[in-house]
């Protein structure tokens, strides 16, 4: 007798902006065998009424907000939390106590008391919670914790993990974005770094007992503006033709984007991409006639995707005119600094620096893993990934891991993760064998931005066991 057909997860999403409509959005209609929409909550009305239509949501299940959807009993069996870093708590906390099944976008909150009242919540058995900790299920992460588990590299002494942000995507994020200032969201070694102190504690599996932090908010300021420089790009900009973040050549053509790509191993990639820029009057030629090529006219994916709902080229320029992504970039009111180091100690004797920055020509991270019998050595951006080994012993390097252009989903990661929680919701995993990346377990990476943070502002070493302790007791008092 055959097995019946297992039934996709049913789910409800909070928040259809980036994440919600275009990455896990994505991944339903890439397997809708896997994850099925039934409800939505959002308060902007284009979005809520775009996500009813891809999804086929009828208007009673579209809410204008969490508070809706979860003043109801439980519809369906989880809920994806994607709302902004400052309502993450509330509606998870909601969606727990109803039973939903929970993924929540990371941070889990960018106030640590209320990622300590999540961590200690009683999660009853069955019940799953999974934090977006994406880049734990990527190929390439995965097998560079494979490779250190394995003990190829000996006893690991040092961890050097350097957080690139390209210049482009920092401008657009963390100066003229929802993360550039820190008390709407939070601070960039959490909103943006988390992934990477998880990663550091995920592969050397200790907590770290100290941290010491440097960084400041050096060039996104007013007093760094050109001479005569607009309050908006769209203003008549005198150096509109240099300044490397003019809004109109980000957000339209998408040049920035682009040329990270010149950089593809692929060579027609690369053709196609240099015809765009350096001949955009025939790329547009040809787009009237090869649609496809629209795309290098104007761009639609990300960052554009995120400034406005039209996104035609006349809906571009009002949101230029008009939002918060047109703004001068040193005149933004930006808070949040534009590059950090840390230096984690372990109680192994294990070090780890934690370099983050918005200067970067690539998208992506680098990094070196020093051990007692060699060394590993990577490169995870959007336009390749590669890992290596040098054997100490026999002077030996070895090829890892390589793969090409990953333009989004944190090469593989977004969905290695939805795999996993749709394959536990529906039997196909076990939780034990998921190795789910539950609040409990992403807490520390939290712990160890917020004591990075502490350790930054007073300039000195933060001690991460009193600092656990003592927000613990706050909590409790």
């Amino acid at each position: 007798m055959s097995r019946p057909a297992l039934q996709p997860v049913t789910a409800a999403v909070c928040g259809a902006g980036v994440r919600g409509y275009y990455v896990y959005g994505h991944y339903a209609r890439r397997h809708p065998d896997r994850l099925r929409f039934v409800a939505v909550a959002e308060p902007n009305e284009v979005r809520r009424r775009r996500f009813q239509r891809t999804y086929g949501i009828p208007d009673e299940l579209a809410f204008r907000g969490w508070e809706e959807l979860f003043s109801r009993e439980r519809l369906c069996q989880a809920a994806l939390v994607c709302t902004p870093d400052t309502l993450h708590y509330a509606p998870a906390r909601r969606a727990l106590d109803l039973g939903y099944h929970l993924l929540l976008e990371k941070p889990i909150s960018p106030v640590l008391e209320e990622c300590q009242e999540l961590a200690g919540y009683l999660v009853p058995p069955g019940q799953v919670v999974l934090i977006a900790h994406v880049l734990r299920y990527s190929p390439f992460w995965k097998k560079l914790k494979e490779t250190v588990d394995s003990g190829r590299i000996g006893q690991l002494i040092h961890i050097d993990l350097s957080e690139n942000v390209a210049f482009w995507h920092f401008g657009h994020s963390y100066v003229r974005g929802n993360y550039g200032v820190s008390a709407r969201s939070s601070p960039l070694i959490l909103a943006k770094a988390c992934h990477d102190l998880d990663l550091i504690y995920w592969i050397l599996g200790q907590k770290a007992d100290s941290v010491e932090s440097i960084g400041s908010l050096m060039h996104f300021r007013p007093e760094n503006a050109p001479a005569g420089a607009p309050e908006r790009c769209t203003d008549g900009c005198p150096v509109e033709a240099e300044c490397i973040w003019y809004a109109p050549r980000l957000y339209i053509p998408g040049e920035p984007v682009l040329r990270t790509v010149l950089h593809a191993r692929s060579p027609l990639i690369r053709a196609g991409v240099g015809a765009a820029i350096h001949t955009p009057w025939l790329i547009r030629a040809l787009s009237l006639a090869i649609r496809p090529m629209e795309m290098l006219v104007n761009w639609k994916g990300f960052p554009s995707m995120a400034i406005s709902e039209d996104l035609s080229v006349e809906g571009k320029k009002r949101a230029l005119r008009e939002g918060p992504y047109g703004r001068c970039i040193y005149r933004c009111g930006n808070d949040v600094v534009d590059h950090q180091v840390a230096l984690f100690r372990f109680p192994s004797g294990t070090t780890a620096t934690l370099t983050v920055h918005g200067f970067s020509e690539f998208e992506g991270r680098e990094l070196r893993l020093f051990g007692t019998k060699g060394v590993l050595r990577g490169v995870f951006r959007i336009q390749e990934q590669e890992l290596r080994l040098t054997d100490h012993r026999l002077l030996h390097t070895e090829l890892l891991f390589r793969h090409g252009v990953s333009p989004g989903g944190h090469g593989g990661g977004d969905w290695g993760m939805f795999d996993t929680f749709t394959a536990v919701l529906r039997g196909k995993r076990s939780y034990e064998e998921a190795n789910i990346n539950s609040i409990a377990d992403a807490m520390e990476s939290h712990f160890m931005a917020f004591a990075a943070e502490r350790a930054r502002l007073s300039g000195g070493v933060t001690q991460l066991e009193a600092f656990r302790r003592k927000s613990f007791d706050a909590r409790l008092g």
